[in-house]
């Protein structure tokens, strides 16, 4: 089953982008990342799995009134998680949007392991596949493309489209439903998010990518490998750094200071001590 992702990112692209795109990269064979950025300057393949593509929020705005009749109005970032649900419609014609089966939603403060090693073996059975139990999931969400193409008929999602409020309804139980029509879904949590797993403490994990590999471990004891790591609780917080220059080696690790290579017996301790400090 091949996948997409449609990921519209206004503004400066983050010190951890490199970091993101890399772990997107291991994955190039059955998922595809299609960034839509009004920094970039033209349309290129920054790897195999990712590709970059210049959008401004009022070329969106445009496309969502021609495309779908529905009016937006204001600069307001935050309601982008909500307006990525219904990306397919604006932008099915320009990118081969119909060569896959699924069409889903995902964040960029994250890094992915061998996602397909955690996803269910029978994909085409479910009308949405996600990474929370019951509901979808902001930072992975796939719905089915036939059922993406039921969402131009969503009224509710229409209204919250165009409402000037934040409401997050990407990871509302409504657009499941919706979605559903009556047909399975995979929503939970374990194996694809392990920090949000039964038994996992969130609030306190650290995560190492190695080699396309993606394992957490929280103050508890508890370790395990999984499809992603959501580093949002950490990625705004003072002290946050990201070492760009341990992008070239074949582990790092994402932790509450931020990205760092682990090369050291030093760093694993430090990587330890966070979990507890």
């Amino acid at each position: 089953m091949k996948s997409a992702f449609l990921v519209p990112f206004f503004g400066d692209l983050p010190a951890y982008f490199s970091f993101w795109a890399k772990s997107c990269e291991t994955n190039h064979e059955n998922f595809h990342w299609f960034v839509y950025n009004d920094r970039t300057a033209s349309a290129y393949s920054l790897n195999e799995a990712v590709t970059m593509i210049p959008y401004q929020f009022d070329e969106m705005i445009a496309d969502f009134k021609k495309m779908l009749s529905l009016k937006i109005s204001g600069y307001r970032l935050r309601n982008v998680c909500d307006y990525r649900i219904m990306f397919y419609f604006l932008r099915r014609d320009r990118e081969p949007l119909d060569d896959f089966d699924f069409i889903g939603y995902t964040d960029m403060d994250m890094i992915y392991g061998r996602l397909s090693d955690f996803l269910p073996s029978d994909m085409s059975r479910y009308a949405m596949i996600s990474a929370d139990d019951g509901k979808p999931c902001g930072p992975f969400t796939l719905i089915s493309r036939s059922a993406v193409q039921s969402l131009s008929g969503f009224d509710k999602l229409k209204l919250i489209i165009q409402n000037q409020v934040h409401v997050s309804f990407n990871e509302a139980e409504d657009l499941m439903n919706f979605v559903s029509g009556g047909n399975p879904v995979f929503c939970h949590t374990d194996p694809l998010q392990p920090a949000r797993t039964p038994g996992f403490n969130f609030r306190k994990t650290f995560s190492v990518w190695d080699k396309g590999r993606v394992k957490v471990w929280d103050n508890r004891g508890n370790e395990k490998e999984g499809g992603f790591y959501h580093f949002s609780r950490y990625k705004n917080k003072h002290g946050f750094r990201v070492k760009a220059d341990a992008l070239d080696r074949e582990q790092w690790a994402v932790y509450r200071y931020g990205i760092t290579d682990i090369r050291s017996k030093w760093m694993s301790y430090l990587l330890k001590l966070s979990l507890v400090i």
